[in-house]
């Protein structure tokens, strides 16, 4: 999946606390592209088990505050579980222009309520709606969910669209290719 260049501000920043997972909200204002949104939220988990999502966040965290020219800990691995105080490093930061590299990321769920209570599918990779039955199979993998039409009463397909942050470099004046 190609990903895309987009110049930005970096303009919020809060602990964050997902699944009891400490990490930070990232919020940056786009200044260029067309088709996106006013702000692209995005969060830097800092799971002290340090897992490959955790450096990756840790990533984000440091290519941040080097481009605000600020300092980072001696050692990093000083940020891990420490939404807080990493928020609180972070605000200084804040106004900082930054160029990121975005990937838009597409989540498809499927509900559909039955004779025998609700199937879902949280993460879809395809819903086909045959004349006897609907088929949706799952991105994990797996069997596929057959649901024949005379057992649901009724169903929903929701699409959830967004910009995943997977670089974040220090914003350098001139042309940019790919906005």
């Amino acid at each position: 999946m190609a990903s895309r260049r987009v110049r930005a501000v970096f303009c919020a920043v809060a602990p964050s606390f997902e699944k009891g997972i400490p990490g930070v909200h990232l919020g940056f204002r786009p200044l260029s592209g067309r088709a996106l949104p006013p702000r692209i939220d995005d969060r830097a988990p800092l799971d002290p088990e340090l897992d490959l999502a955790t450096v990756h966040g840790l990533g984000k965290v440091l290519r941040l505050l080097r481009a605000a020219r600020l300092a980072a800990p001696d050692d990093p691995r000083l940020l891990l579980g420490r939404a807080w105080e990493t928020s609180r490093r972070l605000e200084r930061a804040l106004g900082t222009a930054v160029l990121l590299h975005l990937r838009s990321r597409t989540r498809v769920r499927f509900r559909a309520w039955t004779d025998a209570g609700i199937e879902e599918v949280e993460d879809a990779a395809e819903v086909v709606e045959e004349a006897g039955a609907w088929w949706v199979t799952r991105r994990s993998g797996g069997l596929p969910l057959h649901l024949p039409r005379d057992s649901v009463v009724r169903s929903s397909t929701d699409r959830e669209r967004w910009f995943q942050v997977i670089h974040i470099e220090r914003e350098e004046p001139g042309p940019i290719g790919g906005t």
